[in-house]
């Protein structure tokens, strides 16, 4: 869905993206991380056919962003950081004011205004002023907007900011389901735990650059072979796993108290499998058992710490 090659933009002399490289497939939802200034809506909008990249490539669904941008905006949804928003004119007027701009025609056009008001939850609302809807309304209202010419790709600049909990849990859920629906999404978020609720890939960028530390790129919340940690209750005696931990290669005891403890182990997901069934082996009672490998802040902090001033 989205091939970048080697993408260059430059400002004034200053850089925005220095030869970075990206792919998004049909079915992915993907995370772009990386800290203020990293170029991350620098490349949405290059993308979104709003700002002409300085050299390299950008293809969408096959069409060059460049080249055929009449294309490439027929495909793409986007939702910029901070969105212009009509507040004089009504629900209903706003959505049908964007269907005129995507120059939808009957009976597409009062289809596409009908689901958006149901996709946004906003069908009872549809003479009230755009003004008195809240943050997180608004929020909707604009996500509906953004999907009513049907795009297969979204690019959505950090479309959480501002929002409530509970905003932001609507608006995890929506992209869940339009994701499952089959619409790629490419979204950039400093939000780093609504990232890796949804996520089926988080790419960092630092620099206008690739960041190439290891596991920069996998799947959010996966495992990476390096290391893992496992959280294990038990019953019985700590001595018992701790000697079972001493008897597994690689495995290190690193916090305890009465049935917890937490081990860490060299290896990805095979490897807790093994030392799981080295425990049971050795008759310890498991009450729960969960491996995983470092968070997405624990990664963040990883990949971008050393890079600061």
């Amino acid at each position: 869905m989205i091939e970048v090659d080697a993408i260059h933009k430059t400002f004034h002399g200053g850089r925005g993206l220095h030869g970075f490289s990206l792919r998004v497939e049909n079915n992915e939802l993907v995370g772009l991380v990386g800290p203020n200034g990293a170029g991350k809506t620098t490349l949405i909008r290059i993308l979104a056919t709003l700002l002409p990249a300085s050299s390299g490539k950008a293809l969408i669904d096959g069409h060059d962003v460049a080249a055929d941008a009449r294309a490439v905006r027929a495909t793409v949804g986007y939702l910029p950081d901070i969105a212009g928003i009509y507040q004089d004119m009504r629900v209903k007027e706003f959505l049908e004011f964007f269907a005129d701009a995507f120059r939808l025609k009957e009976p597409k056009r009062a289809a596409a205004i009908e689901s958006a008001l149901g996709l946004s939850g906003l069908r009872d609302r549809t003479e009230e002023f755009v003004e008195n809807l809240s943050l997180g309304w608004k929020q909707r209202l604009l996500l509906a907007k953004t999907l009513l010419h049907e795009p297969k790709l979204l690019l959505l600049d950090e479309p959480a900011t501002g929002l409530d909990p509970l905003a932001r849990i609507a608006l995890r859920e929506q992209l869940k389901r339009l994701h499952a629906e089959g619409v790629a999404i490419l979204i950039s978020s400093h939000i780093l735990t609504d990232l890796e609720d949804i996520c089926t890939r988080i790419v960092f960028i630092a620099d206008g650059k690739n960041v190439t530390e290891p596991n920069a790129e996998v799947l959010a919340g996966g495992m990476p072979e390096a290391q893992i940690r496992c959280e294990l209750e038990f019953q019985g005696a700590f001595e018992r796993v701790k000697q079972a931990a001493g008897e597994f290669a690689g495995a290190q005891v690193i916090a305890k108290k009465d049935g917890f403890a937490i081990v860490e182990l060299t290896g990805g997901a095979s490897e807790a499998s093994r030392f799981l069934q080295a425990v049971l082996n050795a008759g310890i009672i498991v009450v729960h058992f969960d491996a995983r490998g470092p968070g997405l802040e624990e990664r963040y902090r990883r990949a971008f710490e050393e890079r600061k001033p």
